[in-house]
């Protein structure tokens, strides 16, 4: 999927502030820019299942109703990767 800039209509300011974000004063700060990178590896790495849901989300279904370790191994790997590096112990998972 093409990532693009900001939207130019409905968001003129954010449109200039990212247009203007290679100047130096005009920057992105430490957060902003870890929040860009989280953004950029879910296009990378976390967006099969939106395309995965968005064509065939039957198939999914079938897979996640009819096997119980099959759910378990859903609900496990949503756990660790949307928790931001929470630190698992013996009882909670990883």
């Amino acid at each position: 999927m093409p990532r693009s800039g900001p939207p130019t209509t409905s968001r003129p300011l954010v449109w200039l502030r990212y247009a203007l974000s290679g100047f130096p004063l005009l920057s992105y700060n430490k957060r902003e820019k870890t929040g860009l990178e989280r953004s950029a590896w879910f296009q990378r790495q976390g967006f099969g299942y939106f395309a995965e849901q968005s064509t065939r989300p039957q198939t999914l279904g079938y897979g996640l109703a009819d096997s119980p370790v099959g759910l378990l191994a859903w609900i496990y790997e949503k756990l660790v990767e949307w928790t931001d590096g929470y630190k698992w112990n013996d009882d909670e998972g990883t």
